[in-house]
């Protein structure tokens, strides 16, 4: 019974970690531009996209960086090497992107 009482607790521990991994793609305050650019790599455990964008017009030249992304996972996202278009989130100093799709 002891064994199955840890385990129960391993798995809503793990669960709990999870969920709290999973945030919101829209938050209030944000400002939303429209990214287009190239994927370079990729960082699964992360769900991160280093991606070389062009520049965003009244808030960022162009530069190659890593983006978190939200809404997706990043292994079901086009390769390495894809262009894309993408939303990116700001708010404050968090910044995410969401809706990666071939142009």
């Amino acid at each position: 019974m002891k064994h199955v009482l840890i385990a129960l607790l391993a798995v809503s521990l793990i669960t709990c970690g999870k969920s709290e991994k999973q945030k919101p793609v829209d938050v209030a305050g944000q400002k939303v531009y429209e990214l287009r650019g190239k994927i370079v790599s990729r960082d699964r455990g992360e769900n991160t996209l280093k991606i070389d964008h062009e520049e965003i017009k009244g808030f960022m030249e162009a530069m190659t960086m890593d983006y978190t992304v939200r809404g997706a996972k990043v292994e079901q996202l086009p390769p390495d090497g894809t262009k894309i278009h993408a939303k990116l989130h700001v708010v404050d100093d968090a910044y995410w992107v969401s809706d990666v799709r071939t142009p």
